[in-house]
């Protein structure tokens, strides 16, 4: 199982219509339950911390537990989201993984469009500095600029994605309404279709699919993939909203 589920939660976490302003704020906490092959197998957490001037650091993190805890998996990804420019800034990711231990990070230079990935692991470092669209995301800044957007049926985002040294457009549609019972509550929720175009592993045959609350909070309720390696249902177990807004454009 090593490190699969992990990575793929982090991968479900993805003329454009003005954005809302009272999606999140710093401090928000949600909690998810993490089912891989039917089994539960974990906990993920998505945490936005402290703010640094425009930047909001989205925390995710995630690790083994229940029928999988005998297997010591532990992941910290923190996407330096700009709260100004609704992108992200680049990523750190440490994790150690049935021991062994990566540090992973990726710098996204705007202004000059491209990207800096550097790769540690085993005492060995692997820098990629390549060009990217000057619009592009990471997959969590991805998700939070959709939480952002005025979600309504029928509307559809396409989003440049770099992930890792990769790049692709994700596409979201939403494609309906639909009430989810959760540990933390039933909401009232809008499906949404996603299609991340990852390759190998985390290679999807269908559509992935997200439920987020059906009000201006966006709130992810439920995730879903069928990866090449397995499926996922990750589950909100509770949720804490935060205590300032973004900032208006």
């Amino acid at each position: 199982m090593t490190k699969t589920w992990t990575l793929a939660l982090a991968a479900l976490l993805a003329a454009v219509p003005a954005s809302r302003a009272d999606a999140f704020a710093p401090g928000e906490e949600t909690v998810f339950s993490v089912r891989y092959l039917n089994l539960p197998t974990g906990e993920g957490r998505i945490v936005v911390g402290q703010p640094e001037g425009d930047v909001w650091p989205v925390i995710f993190q995630a690790k083994t537990e229940g029928v999988a805890g005998f297997i010591d998996i532990r992941e910290h990804l923190v996407s330096y989201w700009d709260s100004t420019a609704r992108m992200s800034r680049g990523s750190d990711l440490k994790a150690y993984e049935v021991g062994d231990y990566h540090v992973d990070s990726a710098r996204f230079d705007r202004a000059n469009g491209q990207a800096t990935v550097v790769v540690q692991r085993k005492g060995k470092r692997k820098e990629k500095t390549f060009p990217i669209p000057v619009d592009a995301h990471d997959l969590t800044g991805a998700f939070m600029w959709i939480r952002l957007q005025p979600l309504t049926v029928g509307h559809r985002y396409e989003l440049p994605v770099v992930s890792g040294s990769k790049q692709f457009t994700l596409v979201a549609e939403v494609i309906g309404q639909e009430r989810v019972e959760t540990p933390a509550g039933t909401f009232p929720t809008l499906k949404v279709k996603v299609r991340t175009a990852l390759e190998g592993k985390f290679s999807t045959s269908r559509d992935s699919y997200m439920w987020l609350s059906d009000d201006p909070r966006h709130i992810l309720v439920r995730a879903s993939a069928d990866f090449a390696v397995g499926s996922i249902v990750a589950t909100l177990k509770s949720y804490r909203p935060g205590g300032e807004v973004a900032t208006v454009r």
